[in-house]
């Protein structure tokens, strides 16, 4: 009986040896561009056809190869091996690859020689050992294989230890190599750029890869990419970058460049104040009497500021500013109780938001005393307009938070290490006009007149008169817009007269004081000297302006939505006539727009949709 138990034992055993195999998949191999890979035997990777995995070269093995799958994967099965070979449909040309990679499982098979085999034959082996019951990825170099010649590969011979007996299981068998990095040299920026250049065309880098290359902009306060073209959009030093996409052998790859771009300081002085001296309390302006102020840049604050001189007049330059500490403080205190307004004027070559703060060191006229009244840091609206003086009357009923005013000792101007010019700073019983006005447009909408402007700030207003001339000299009403408070107005002039057209607006006090704004003017003649066509219409990401003559270099080209308001602008010069320029719109609302082409005395526009 024990004779029986035993012999029951080992063949259970037997059988259990026999039949063992993985129950896991080998480790996926990692994603390669096919350039990269020689798959003889993979799911991962398109593997080579026609590969005869169980040729008849007499091992004792024959006819007991198969193949299993593990959770949907296939591997290739050899029981009983001692050698075995495998055949490839056509040669293999290896030169390219850096290593030769398969995945081993086999729970007796204690030493594994893996042979290549070029015509002749010449073949020749490295030995591996694998893990017992486990699966083992291995890579050998195929620098480790001397004599067979890898450019023409014709078969693998496969031999175990022990010679005859083993199971072994195999996945994942093919050459590769790693990517190679790209050599992308000649990326540079030009180094003379100035805020207000036209958009120009990045020259691309040259590279050993034919990889497609796509640019961005790490500062988009300074410049932005649309393709290969950087338009600048302020003042400062931006890292662009060029990316390189994978291409055969190579990966991805990278390189970047330095666009520094300056900036020419105003040239002309800020505007004259013309409010009444005795409704004023100035801190800085030639027009005024100035009061006593203790610093304009505290040892806390983060600006460089000097004091510079435009066109005759008195300046003050900030330079990395992020925010300056304005001091007045003890006996310089202001009492600003019987005023309404802070008048300033600025200049920036930077399209970045600018804030204001005052503050008020309450009743015991010190800092920190318990009652100090700081504001909400109010954002300056619209912000300022890059490359010309900005003029703002602030209602001091904007700076929230400021609930008495009798010990104004602070100020802070906050931006973004920006640079920015200040002048006329001061405070004001009222404003310059009954009204301030920021800007004043006219805009041709197909057979139309779009008219829209905005106001900073409204007094004892009633409203507005449009008028309209057709020489500039003589005017008529044609509509009355009445006050809405302080902010945007828009009408339409549906029956403009042919040819040129000149509209300003007359500002109507409530006391019968009148104002009048700028003139702009539309030509409606039908033959304009300036011309454009663009494409696509409707627009999603790019519009494609083609120019014709330019002729003056101050001609501009604008994004103007449905209300008047410009969302965009670019200026143009002579010397892109008879050319191309795109404007990039993925960063504009969708709706329609009116792309507005200005030329001297010149105007055309054309309806377009952004979707």
């Amino acid at each position: 009986m024990k004779k029986s138990y035993s012999l029951i034992l080992l063949f259970a055993l037997t059988m259990c040896q026999a039949f063992a195999q993985p129950t896991t998949n080998a480790p996926t191999p990692p994603t390669r561009s096919a350039a990269n890979v020689i798959s003889v035997y993979s799911d991962a990777y398109s593997s080579l056809s026609g590969t005869d995995f169980n040729p008849n070269w007499g091992q004792t093995g024959f006819g007991s190869a198969s193949e299993i799958a593990i959770s949907g994967n296939n591997i290739r099965r050899y029981a009983n091996i001692n050698y075995q070979g495998v055949q490839f449909a056509s040669a293999i040309n290896a030169t390219s690859m850096t290593n030769l990679h398969l995945d081993i499982w086999t729970s007796d098979c204690t030493a594994f020689d893996v042979f290549l085999i070029s015509p002749g034959p010449v073949e020749q082996a490295v030995t591996i050992t694998p893990t017992a019951s486990g699966w083992k990825s291995i890579d050998i170099p195929l620098a480790s294989y001397t004599t067979p010649a890898k450019n023409n590969l014709i078969q693998f011979k496969f031999v175990s230890t022990p010679f005859g007996g083993p199971t072994v299981y195999l996945d994942n068998i093919y050459f590769w190599t790693n990517a190679t990095l790209p050599t992308i040299t000649g990326f540079t920026m030009p180094n003379n750029k100035k805020v207000g250049d036209v958009p120009f065309a990045i020259t691309a880098p040259t590279s050993n890869s034919a990889g497609a290359f796509t640019y961005s902009s790490s500062n988009t306060d300074v410049a932005t990419v649309s393709g290969s073209n950087i338009t600048i959009v302020g003042s400062g030093s931006s890292t662009i970058s060029v990316s390189q996409a994978a291409n055969g052998i190579y990966s991805t790859g990278s390189a970047s460049a330095t666009l520094s771009v300056g900036f020419n300081p105003p040239s002309t002085a800020a505007p004259m104040p013309s409010t009444t001296s005795g409704s004023v309390i100035s801190l800085f302006s030639n027009t005024y009497t100035n009061r006593v102020i203790d610093t304009w840049s505290a040892g806390w604050d983060q600006a460089d500021v000097i004091d510079t001189t435009i066109a005759g007049n008195d300046t003050k330059k900030y330079s990395n500013l992020n925010y300056s500490g304005i001091e007045f403080t003890g006996a310089n205190s202001i009492n600003a109780t019987a005023m309404n307004f802070l008048h300033v004027d600025i200049w920036t070559p930077n399209s970045t938001p600018l804030k204001l703060k005052l503050v008020d060191f309450g009743a015991n006229n010190a800092y920190d005393g318990g009652d100090d009244k700081n504001s909400i840091e109010y954002v300056l609206t619209p912000a300022p307009t890059p490359g010309t003086w900005t003029s703002y009357n602030i209602p001091l009923s904007n700076f929230t938070g400021l609930d008495t005013k009798a010990n104004l000792s602070q100020m802070l101007f906050i931006g973004s290490n920006t640079t920015v010019y200040f002048d006329n700073v001061y405070l004001s019983a009222v404003t310059t006009l009954p009204v301030a006005l920021a800007e004043f447009n006219a805009v041709k909408a197909a057979n139309t007149a779009q008219l829209s402007w905005r106001t900073l700030s409204e007094l004892n207003n009633k409203g507005f008169a449009v008028e309209r001339s057709a020489n500039g000299t003589t005017w008529a009403q044609i509509q009355f817009v009445s006050a809405a408070g302080a902010g945007n107005y828009s009408t339409i002039d549906k029956n403009p007269l042919n040819g040129v057209n000149y509209y300003r607006l007359k500002q109507v006090d409530n006391d019968g004081k009148l104002a009048y704004s700028s003139t702009a003017f539309i030509n409606f003649a039908g033959n304009d000297a300036v011309a454009f066509s663009f494409y696509p219409n409707p627009a999603k990401a790019k519009i494609t302006l083609a120019l014709q003559t330019i002729q003056s270099n101050k001609a501009s080209v604008s994004l103007v939505n449905v209300d008047g308001k410009i969302v965009k602008t670019i200026p143009l010069t002579s010397q892109q006539s008879n050319s191309n320029i795109q404007i990039s719109v993925s960063d504009i609302a969708k709706g329609n727009y009116f792309l507005v082409l200005k030329d001297g005395s010149s105007v055309k526009s054309s309806k377009i949709l952004v979707d």
